[in-house]
Formats: structure tokens, sequence, C-alpha cells
């Protein structure tokens, strides 16, 4: 599938500020999961008047260089205080606002929902009868309270909100389990990002040469957790569920 090409702008000092990046790579940039400006770049520039030109494609962009203005380094460094490309990027992507086509804003968001109904579907029981609930029930619950979706944010860290959103109308409990992580503490920054991404931090430490922490995570979700600790750590970690 052709890569899908966006704008992202920002208006300082009264004028815009423009650069093409990857759809899909700034979605993840903006929830984690990638870090490095570069990646997302889809042209090495900042420029003016981008909406002028039909397509974002790169070969295309530059057979049409006359509709844009490529905005020259004295600009930016008076603005930005530096030229440097991938800098001021980040303050673009940070600070401004990326225009996303209306279908890739409604497909973008209709991902993180079904991702979202999922995962609770993966780790909520009905009190009640300490049956597992259906994910149309989930989806239907979301509907009539109108739950709103954050399309940058990873899908398990707003399950939470959700759950208390809908519990009004839908007798919801997550059941959770506590793991206890240990891993060489070369792992320790990655590893906390995908702890985040999957639960809730109760306790850390480092001991020796060994990162220690234990995490709690919804049921559903244990194995997949397990399974990317261990595919990041190659095998050197230790879990251990606790409850």
């Amino acid at each position: 599938m052709a890569t899908e090409h966006v704008i992202a702008k920002l208006i300082s000092h009264s004028k815009e500020f423009e650069i093409i990046i990857d759809a899909d790579k700034v979605r993840e940039y903006k929830s984690g999961k990638i870090t490095d400006i570069r990646d997302i770049l889809a042209v090495d520039g900042i420029f003016r008047n981008l909406r002028k030109v039909k397509s974002l494609d790169k070969g295309v962009l530059f057979k049409n260089e006359k509709n844009i203005t490529r905005i020259e380094e004295s600009e930016l460094e008076s603005v930005f205080k530096t030229t440097d490309i991938t800098e001021i990027a980040k303050q673009i992507i940070d600070n401004g606002e990326i225009q996303y086509t209306t279908e890739q804003r409604k497909e973008f968001l209709e991902h993180k929902r079904t991702a979202i109904i999922n995962l609770i579907a993966s780790q909520s029981i009905d009190p009640r009868t300490n049956a597992p609930h259906t994910a149309a029930r989930i989806e239907s619950a979301m509907k009539e309270e109108r739950v709103p979706i954050d399309m940058y944010r990873p899908a398990e860290s707003q399950v939470q909100n959700i759950v208390k959103a809908i519990t009004q109308i839908l007798p919801i409990r997550l059941e959770f389990k506590e793991i206890q992580i240990k891993v060489p503490v070369r792992y320790a920054g990655t590893i906390k990002k995908i702890m985040l991404d999957y639960g809730q931090i109760k306790k850390e430490d480092w001991i020796g040469t060994d990162y220690i922490a234990i995490i709690s995570s919804g049921a559903g979700l244990v194995d997949t957790f397990l399974g990317k600790i261990n595919s990041i750590t190659h095998g050197e970690a230790s879990c251990r569920i606790m409850n």
C-alpha cells in the first residue's frame, strides 16, 4: 500500500511553516512508539503554500515547485533560532496542526476504537455473573455514552477512563494481574515504555546490574505483554505472575 503523506503546519510570527510527513508514522510518534523525527519526514525542508500542490508525493511536489515556497534558512533562524530541519519539524509536529483528511481521521479513529473495544473485552467481566462481556456489548455502551477516543494515545492507556465512563450503563469490572519483571538494566528504558502501555508500574528498583519492577496489568493482556518483554530482551527477562 502506498504511503500516505499529510501536511503539518505551525503558525508563528504571523507566518505559516509547513512540512510533509508520513501519516501513519506521525501517529506512532504522537503515541510514543517513534522518537526519531527523521523517520516521519517525507521531504527535507520547511515550506509554505503546500496546500496548492495537488499531490504530496515527493516526485510530484518538486515538479510543481513553482507553486510553493521553500523557506530560506535566514527566516528559519529568525523564527526558530535554528536552521536544523529536524528540530524545526519537531516543533511544528509538537505544537502545530496535522492536517489529516476527513477520511484519514475517520479511519484512524475507527482502528483505535476497535483496538480499545477488544482490549476491554479481553480483560473485563460482568461482576454480577463473573462472565466476560462481549465486544458488541462494550461497543454499544461506548456509543450510548458517546465516549471520546484519542487517536494518538495508546489504546491501553485509554481503557481505564472508558470503563469508568460506561460503568453507569454496563456493570463491568476489570481483572488485573501483578507481574514482577527482572531484566538487565540496559533494557530499563524500553521496558518502562511498554509497561506504561500495558498497565501501571506499582514498584521499581535498580539492584546491581538489574532493573526490577512490578506492574499491574489487565488479565487479558498478560500473555501479549510477556511476549513483548521476552522478544525485546531476547529471553533475558525473568517474569513472575504474583497473583
